[in-house]
């Protein structure tokens, strides 16, 4: 068996790829079963820089895509041209990058694992192709691979940049390809536009003798991570940028962190109570937030149970990794600890800082802002899986080896599918209505019936529904770009969008059952239940999403 593997590694390396490529492009284009905002965002404008150059406002060759003044790192819209190209504006050619890229990482898994295992880490020669076999059928991995999560594309960038970093400690060559590697995650996520820095200055530490010696082609590679770093640098002060962003998501802007403290630090001043500027100061609070925000990542529930808060991130009822991935990834750990070298500190690293850029925002543990973590897991469990069933293999009863390894398959196989069925079957009725299911049968219905009426209101009951339009209906982005503007003022309404006849808002059902000739779509709580409807369209769970009404 180990002759057979050792000679067959190129062949089972291949299966394990077309595997995982099978994983991430079966039914790509359904399932999820339908675009959500930003993924609509980023095909559109992907689709306005392949015909004019600009993106949807009319920015040329933007650093940075405005979208919902969110401001996207803008290389996944890049890449994205070609496939828009190729298969038109749909569904499959936007989330093509991200499968492709999620594919290719498992290919990556594979050499990074090798160079960032030592001897004594590795266990067996056979723990590459196991790792890079974990990552192909990975929950966490494949649920970002299947959309068009920019956090997918950077962890691609992360992997490689590393396994790069590594080979050329070890073989002196290809520094400047490993920096501009690294470069290309900051222009990708905007997790990796702290996580990147923090890890490259770690790493330089741990390995900091090796580097003297190669100081020079060193200096390169750090020039080249720089120069691409003083535009995101700059970006962090703007407010069209990493800074506008930052400013939505930060634990650090808004009221809701420091409330509590504030009205604890009041009742201790009128209580006269001593040191309570001390105990409640915004530093401390701050710290407890982040500290709270950062081991949440770690927590088992969310790990193994049930993911995280977005459905979007997760299958129905299941964790970001295998519920038996937990026996194997505790294994490994320990196993990696006790057998530490400074490759392995990289792993633990990876681990370690992955999540530091998550840990200042809301809504944590957050799965695609922490997805540097998942390399890591899945080399530690793998690594706690040949350990265990090495173990197995020394038992003097070889019938109960054999019974032992097939429960370990079995259980493996089982888990795996429970994911499947809960993730193709279930999770598209269950969360539908969060992937904005609906929108383009909705778009499909209104081009239909639209010259039939002088007006329609859409309802922004749902977030950004202008966007679905723009991209289901594949509105010239030259005509666009000249008509989006109609203050004049350059600036957006969050909440507001008029395109030709189409005005996009909260439905007030009093005011706009007044205006005449006018179809209304709104969601249900927007429409009193006794009036009578056009039509409807349904969410995959069968409950109404939209009903139509005409004035």
């Amino acid at each position: 068996m180990k002759i057979y593997l050792r000679k067959h590694t190129n062949i089972i390396l291949i299966c394990i790829v077309l595997i995982g490529f099978v994983l991430r492009f079966y039914r790509l284009g359904e399932n999820p079963p339908g675009l959500n905002w930003d993924e609509a965002s980023l095909g559109y404008n992907a689709y306005a820089i392949l015909k004019t150059g600009a993106d949807e406002y009319g920015t040329q060759t933007p650093l940075s895509i405005r979208s919902f003044d969110d401001y996207k790192p803008p290389l996944y819209v890049y890449l994205t041209v070609p496939s828009v190209a190729l298969f038109g504006l749909n569904a499959f050619s936007v989330r093509f990058v991200s499968a492709l890229l999620g594919s290719l990482a498992v290919v990556v898994m594979y050499f990074l694992t090798k160079e960032i295992t030592s001897y004594e880490l590795r266990v067996t020669s056979y723990l590459p192709l196991l790792t890079a076999g974990l990552l192909a059928i990975s929950p966490w991995h494949l649920q970002f691979s299947r959309a068009a999560y920019e956090g997918n594309m950077g962890l691609f960038f992360f992997m490689l940049g590393t396994y790069l970093f590594l080979y050329t400690l070890r073989t002196g060559r290809r520094y400047i390809l490993s920096g501009i590697v690294f470069s290309l995650t900051l222009y990708s996520y905007h997790s990796f536009r702290l996580i990147t820095p923090i890890f490259l200055v770690t790493v330089s530490l741990i390995f900091f003798r090796k580097i003297l010696k190669e100081k020079k082609k060193y200096a390169a590679m750090i020039i080249i991570v720089c120069s691409a770093i003083i535009p995101v640098f700059i970006s962090f002060f703007s407010n069209a940028g990493t800074g506008s962003r930052l400013s939505m998501v930060t634990i650090f802007t808004g009221h809701d962190v420091l409330a509590p403290s504030i009205d604890r630090m009041q009742y201790d001043q009128e209580q006269g109570y001593p040191f309570s500027e001390t105990f409640h100061n915004r530093r401390i609070v701050y710290l407890l937030a982040a500290s709270k925000a950062y081991l949440d990542h770690f927590d088992p529930r969310y790990l193994f149970i049930f993911g995280d808060g977005g459905k979007q991130h997760h299958a129905v009822d299941f964790g970001m990794l295998y519920l038996i991935d937990v026996v194997f990834l505790v294994v490994g750990s320990v196993f990696a600890t006790s057998k530490i070298t400074r490759r392995g500190l990289v792993l633990f690293a990876m681990l370690l800082i992955a999540p530091i850029a998550s840990a200042i925002t809301t809504g944590t543990p957050h799965p695609v802002r922490a997805i540097a973590m998942a390399p890591a897991f899945h080399i530690l469990t793998a690594i706690g899986i040949m350990v265990v069933v090495y173990q197995i293999m020394l038992l003097k009863n070889k019938r109960w080896s054999r019974i032992l390894i097939s429960l370990i398959i079995l259980l493996y196989a089982g888990n795996m599918t429970y994911y499947f069925h809960q993730y193709y079957v279930h999770t598209p009725i269950v969360y539908g209505d969060f992937w904005q299911a609906g929108h383009k049968e909705l778009f499909t219905k209104l081009k239909s019936i639209e010259d039939n009426y002088d007006s329609i209101i859409v309802t922004y009951h749902y977030d950004q529904p202008y966007i679905f339009y723009l991209f289901y209906n594949r509105i010239d982005p030259y005509w666009y770009q000249k008509q989006w503007d109609v203050m004049g003022t350059g600036e957006i309404d969050r909440m507001y969008r008029k395109i030709g006849k189409y005005e996009f808002r909260p439905i007030d059902w009093n005011q706009d059952k007044q205006i005449s000739n006018t179809l209304i779509v709104g969601a249900p709580s927007e429409i009193p239940k006794d009036i009578p409807y056009y039509g409807k369209i349904l969410f995959p769970n069968g409950e109404t999403a939209f009903i139509l009404v005409k004035t």
